[in-house]
């Protein structure tokens, strides 16, 4: 008689044995390969990480010297070694004190009256009289020079001259700027992108 409440498993054949170990093996390398995967990914997301971090802080150095450089100054010096020619007219006034010592020599004939008195009556006779003599003179006169004197000459010029130009007034500066803004904005998306 049959039975048919119970259930018999039949014995499962090589082929099948073999099959199923193969699969499980294959389960095993599948989950061993996922595992080897996952900590493979995971250490790719470390290193990531760890580059933004590295990268961000390039950025930030990178920022601070290009402030730094829009800072900065170019020095250098320039020789000159030339003829400049002056032309030109200067004005001069000024009052001065002259000091005049000098003798004055007089040689002359001088004709004069010379009242002869006879009595109450006085008479007056013409004379020529010679007069020779130096009459010193000792004084100190007030000159006013107004005067405009014309330079026609030829400067030798033999100097170093300084140069400092601040690169913040230079063409260069929009370009800093810009390049600046670049960066705070690459350093923005690379703080919202790292985990």
């Amino acid at each position: 008689m049959a039975s048919y409440g119970k259930n018999k498993s039949a014995p499962l054949s090589n082929t099948v044995k073999t099959f199923l170990s193969f699969l499980f093996v294959l389960v095993l390398a599948s989950l061993a390969l996922n595992g080897f995967l996952l900590w493979q990914w995971l250490g790719f997301l470390q290193q990531a990480q760890q580059m933004g971090q590295q990268a961000q802080v390039a950025v930030d150095q990178a920022v601070a010297n290009l402030g730094d450089f829009e800072n900065a100054s170019i020095n250098f010096t320039v020789p000159v070694h030339d003829d400049i020619p002056v032309k030109t007219e200067v004005k001069f006034k000024k009052t001065i004190k002259v000091p005049v010592n000098l003798n004055v020599p007089i040689d002359q004939k001088i004709k004069t009256q010379v009242p002869l008195k006879i009595n109450d009556i006085t008479i007056p006779i013409e004379v020529v009289v010679p007069v020779k003599m130096n009459i010193p003179v000792n004084d100190e006169q007030e000159v006013t020079l107004d005067l405009t004197i014309p330079i026609d000459t030829t400067v030798p010029v033999d100097l170093t001259v300084p140069v400092n130009i601040p690169l913040k007034d230079t063409g260069l500066a929009p370009y800093i700027q810009q390049l600046r803004g670049m960066l705070q904005q690459l350093n923005e998306s690379l703080s919202t992108q790292l985990p």
